[in-house]
C-alpha cells in the first residue's frame, strides 16, 4: 500500500497512522502482510520540520519504505531521488541488479548507466549545511 505525504497538486498529506493502524488490524483479521510504502517526494523534506510530531515515518511499524525528490524541497538540481528501506530484508532481491563490473559482482539499485555525481555532491552538501540533529 502506498501513501503520500505532499501530492504534487496541493501539497497534502495523506493520514499514514490512520493507514497503518487500519492495516494492522487488516493483517491481524486476514493473517495477510501488507507493508506501507511513503511516497514523500514532496513532503519528505517538510514534515520532520515543520510537523516533527506527525508519524508518517519508520516510527510506523508497516512502513518498510520511504521515497524523497532531492530536486524537489532538498534543494538540488532536477533528477535526483532518494529512497530507503527499514531494513535490507524488506528491499526485494528482484529489485537488485548484480552488474560485473571491472570482474566483481556489484549489486546495485539504479540505473545501470553513467551519470554525473554534481547531484549527489550537491544533495549531501545541502543535508550537511541545512541538516540538523
Amino acid at each position: 500500500v502506498a501513501a503520500i505525504l505532499g501530492s504534487t497538486l496541493n501539497g497534502e498529506f495523506e493520514d499514514v497512522k490512520l493507514l497503518n493502524d487500519l492495516l494492522v488490524e487488516k493483517n491481524k483479521e486476514t493473517g495477510w502482510d501488507t507493508p506501507i510504502h511513503v511516497d514523500a517526494a514532496s513532503g519528505g523534506f517538510i514534515a520532520p520540520f515543520l510537523y516533527p510530531e506527525l508519524e508518517w515515518d519508520f516510527r510506523l511499524p508497516l512502513v518498510k519504505s520511504i521515497n524523497v525528490s532531492g530536486h524537489k524541497y532538498g534543494l538540488v538540481y532536477a533528477g535526483i531521488g532518494w529512497v530507503i528501506w527499514r531494513n535490507k530484508e524488506d528491499l526485494p532481491e528482484e529489485l537488485i541488479f548484480h552488474i560485473n563490473y571491472l570482474g566483481a559482482d556489484q549489486p546495485t539499485f539504479t540505473l545501470n548507466f553513467s551519470k554525473g555525481s554534481s547531484q549527489v555532491i550537491a544533495q549531501y552538501y545541502q543535508l550537511i549545511r541545512l541538516g540538523h540533529e
